[in-house]
């Protein structure tokens, strides 16, 4: 069986961890295909939206444990070359991709799993799923960007009690709290996250391109330093095809067709 599942609809790729045996645990060689498999969709001009989810009771476990024993006798290079190649460049290539990405959480997203989630641009939860960031609990801290992206997703505060704590956050809390976009039954999941991709797959994708690479800078930059990016970026938008296309939309009384 593979891995992972891939199927292209409507603009949108939808990409489920098929582990299901193992609550989608990941390996370094797992991410690895996920990484080519990023990029690939990245390239692909038919694709403008990515959906990440699980086959069967769980978004993803985290990290194989087989794979933890294996970390307890590495080397600090051998744990850069892994963990931080694998496990990390998974996180990197999603949130560096020039498309949107909505991981559907349809079960448990438990440490490099939550980091995973965390990593994307939109989440969508089953309302009795959860995020963990059970690092804590091994002796070790996130290593994936969590820490990072956390804190400006829901706050100091309770970015304090997933890391230190371990606490879960269900469905309806992370919603509350910011973590993530929609909360639905787990029946809905499939249809949920059907109608998001597709309505943000309409939307113009070099808009779309830019905003995620103008939202990601503006965490690590400052109004100023932003400036210029924008006006570049904004420039180039106004003279391009979709903003034409959308105008004459509106003149017409229309939906534009990017």
């Amino acid at each position: 069986m593979e891995d992972l599942i891939t199927r292209i609809e409507n603009k949108v790729a939808y990409v489920a961890f098929n582990r299901p045996k193992v609550l989608n645990s990941f390996t370094p060689d797992f991410l690895g295909q996920l990484i080519a498999l990023i990029q690939k969709l990245d390239n692909d001009r038919g694709v403008r939206v990515i959906v990440l989810t699980g086959v069967g009771e769980a978004f993803s476990s985290g990290g194989d444990k087989a794979f933890l024993d294996q970390l307890t006798k590495m080397t600090p290079i051998e744990i850069r070359s892994t963990v931080y190649a694998f496990f990390g460049g998974a996180a990197k290539a999603i949130k560096q991709c020039s498309k949107p990405t909505i991981a559907a959480v349809n079960g448990p997203a438990v440490g490099a799993g939550c980091e995973i989630a965390i990593a994307c641009d939109f989440r969508i939860v089953a309302r009795k799923a959860f995020f963990c960031e059970s690092w804590i609990d091994l002796g070790i801290i996130p290593p994936l960007g969590g820490m990072f992206l956390l804190p400006r997703l829901i706050g100091l505060g309770r970015a304090n009690d997933m890391v230190m704590r371990g606490t879960r956050v269900y469905g309806e809390e992370a919603v509350t709290i910011g973590l993530a976009n929609q909360v639905v039954d787990r029946e809905q999941m499939d249809e949920a996250a059907r109608e998001f991709a597709e309505d943000l797959a309409r939307k113009a994708p070099l808009a779309l391109s830019v905003a995620k690479d103008g939202l990601r800078r503006g965490l690590e930059s400052t109004m100023d330093g932003e400036a210029g990016f924008n006006i570049y970026a904004q420039s180039m938008l106004l003279n391009g095809p979709d903003f034409g296309e959308a105008v004459l939309a509106m003149r017409e009384k229309r939906r534009p067709e990017f």
